[in-house]
């Protein structure tokens, strides 16, 4: 429909803010950990540093997700001229591709991500000695988690 080149920069961004909206839950659970005062007991000056400094760069990272989340709002209510000359509105090109970027980034990468991360636990707990007694107690532990939820 439009350019490649002009859904490339849609794309680009579109992900850069998934990238930030991840990266504020990661800012909230580091705040989080560093803020419990039953962790770190032992440095909890330099773990509220941390958290202080982690409240620095969530502040500065503040403007980066409004400016993206305002303009690809402000994409859907464009209309544009495709290739073929024809005119799509905004929300008909941007809603289905925010849907697979968000399924991309909640769903399939984490599965991925998921996956390769128990291949590397598998294959270091296999190359110690008692490897086999040890995975199989993290596959029964994995069991009763999946079982819990």
């Amino acid at each position: 429909m439009i350019s490649a080149e002009h859904e490339g920069w849609i794309l680009l961004l579109m992900n850069v803010l998934m990238i930030e909206v991840r990266a504020e839950k990661f800012f909230s659970y580091c705040n989080s950990v560093m803020r419990d005062p039953d962790n770190f007991r032992d440095r909890r000056e330099a773990a509220l540093h941390a958290a202080d400094i982690v409240d620095r760069i969530r502040i500065d990272e503040d403007i980066h997700v409004a400016y993206l989340q305002c303009f690809i709002s402000e994409l859907r209510s464009f209309t544009f001229l495709g290739q073929d000359g024809q005119r799509y509105e905004g929300r008909a090109l941007i809603d289905p591709v925010w849907e697979a970027m968000i399924e991309w980034h909640a769903v399939t990468q984490a599965d991925e991500a998921r996956a390769q991360a128990r291949t590397d636990i598998r294959a270091r707990i296999l190359a110690q000695p008692n490897g086999a007694r040890i995975m199989a107690e993290f596959d029964a532990a994995e069991g009763l988690a999946t079982a819990a939820e």
